[in-house]
């Protein structure tokens, strides 16, 4: 853990003191504890012996600078003593852990551990039980010291065994090797360091690959009805993010961490067939609609003493958590260009947003509260010219805005099966006018975007 923390202290000012107190922490109570041994006082939950002390002398050797010469003597000792007929100190080393330990012993020392190497090439504890995470440990340490030693016999043992322990079928999740992170780490360690910078650059240049790749085919898609939205979203994208097409209706951008279609629909018929062809001819996963709605009501401060509640109004941003229709079948019958739109009963049918990104939504816009300002989260109602506001607001009280639009996207995903969601800023004159919570529609769904590929 603390070489962890050290290894990211670059980062910020913050990192770099949380590394440098643990490091000193870390130190200090390897002093305190060097006499009688580096160990927890748990024996039934630590593999104590050799390699505990040659892996705190790695870490302050490469980490602390100036190491006190006294300390760094003692640990190179501990790390160099035998362990003689199963025990260490006093204490038992099952035989498997034997050549844990040894394995970073010899990485760390090489020469000086020369008889410690010898002992590597035994694979006796082979036919002790042990689950798979724990055989993959012990063997990727056999390798580390093999390779440090350049055994060439023991390495190409360890990595047949180590086949063995891996789990083909899932090449890029969890389980690789051992069925464990930790187990698969390290035996990436191990091999890590033997590579060259013409070998690590290949690596480099696959795994750059496979990720696009499974970006590609987990491609995120952004319905707009502006060609300024178009442009608010890649920039919201960063400099990173790579035009691969672009034209007047749609653009598909390579972004940092993930893959993403831009589609263009100004009315119905147009967003459903931009919702169509971001599903079915980009396979978009997820559907994001950064749009506008006009507020239903304005900002009126409570005045009474006791909670004070500010009504969602022009300039505030909206994540609709469901959207509804009003009065407008006869025009998605013509969008869709069915005879009856699906899903609709005569009083239509309020779709909810997919729950998962509704969430991710909250947390990326409580994070960017200083970005984006207030946010309110609540239903929003697609209308055609038919109806008043205050005929929307009396068929679902309490929605924050109506659009012209958003209804027929949840609708195409709806019936595709595709999770979706809307952004809105709220105007008060239409999708042109200036907002404050314009460009921050499209800032918080790609947010969105980006907090969902972490999954990945």
């Amino acid at each position: 853990m603390v070489d962890g923390l050290c290894e990211v202290q670059p980062i910020s000012a913050t990192a770099a003191r949380v590394a440098k107190r643990e490091l000193d922490q870390f130190r200090r109570t390897v002093q305190i504890r060097m006499p009688s041994g580096l160990s927890v006082g748990a024996p039934d939950q630590e593999w104590f012996g050799p390699a505990i002390a040659a892996r705190a002398y790695r870490l302050l050797d490469s980490r602390a600078g100036g190491v006190d010469p006294d300390l760094r003597n003692e640990l190179q000792g501990q790390s160099l003593e035998r362990i003689e007929r199963g025990r260490y100190r006093g204490r038992q080393v099952m035989p498997w852990q034997l050549s844990w330990h040894y394995g970073q012993v010899v990485g760390e020392f090489q020469r000086a551990a020369t008889e410690q190497a010898a002992e590597l090439a035994d694979f006796a504890w082979l036919a002790v039980p042990l689950d798979l995470g724990k055989r993959t440990q012990v063997l990727a340490r056999v390798l580390q010291g093999a390779c440090a030693v350049k055994d060439r016999r023991t390495m190409l043992q360890a990595l047949e065994e180590l086949y063995r322990c891996e789990t083909p079928g899932r090449p890029l999740g969890q389980g690789v090797i051992g069925a464990g992170i930790e187990a698969s780490l390290d035996v990436l360690e191990a091999l890590w360091q033997q590579l060259d910078g013409r070998e690590k650059a290949s690596i480099n240049a696959m795994l750059d690959a496979l990720n696009f790749l499974h970006a590609k085919a987990n491609t995120i898609g952004f319905v707009v009805e502006t060609p300024e939205d178009i442009e608010a979203l890649i920039q919201a994208m960063g400099p990173g993010a790579l035009i691969e097409q672009r034209n007047a209706a749609r653009a598909i951008i390579r972004h940092g961490c993930f893959h993403a279609v831009i589609c263009l629909g100004r009315s119905m018929t147009e967003v459903a067939g931009a919702a169509a062809v971001a599903i079915e001819e980009h396979g978009a996963k997820w559907l994001i609609m950064p749009g506008w709605a006009k507020a239903l009501g304005s900002k009126l401060p409570h005045v009474a003493r006791g909670p004070r509640f500010v009504g969602a109004g022009p300039g505030d941003l909206v994540i609709a958590t469901s959207v509804a229709p009003f009065r407008i079948q006869l025009k998605l019958r013509d969008a869709l260009s069915i005879a009856d739109p699906p899903y609709l009963s005569d009083g239509g049918m309020i779709i909810p947003a997919d729950p998962e990104l509704c969430r991710l939504a909250h947390e990326a816009a409580d994070a960017m509260l200083d970005d984006i300002g207030v946010f309110f989260e609540g239903m929003t109602v697609t209308r055609d010219t038919d109806g008043s506001e205050a005929d929307v607001s009396a068929a679902f009280p309490g929605a924050l805005g109506m659009d012209g639009v958003a209804y027929v996207m949840g609708l195409i995903c709806l019936s595709r099966s595709v999770p979706c969601l809307v952004i809105q800023r709220l105007v008060d004159a239409g999708p042109h006018a200036a907002s404050p919570a314009r460009d921050a529609a499209c800032r918080l769904a790609v947010k969105v975007a980006e907090m969902l590929c972490r999954r990945w």
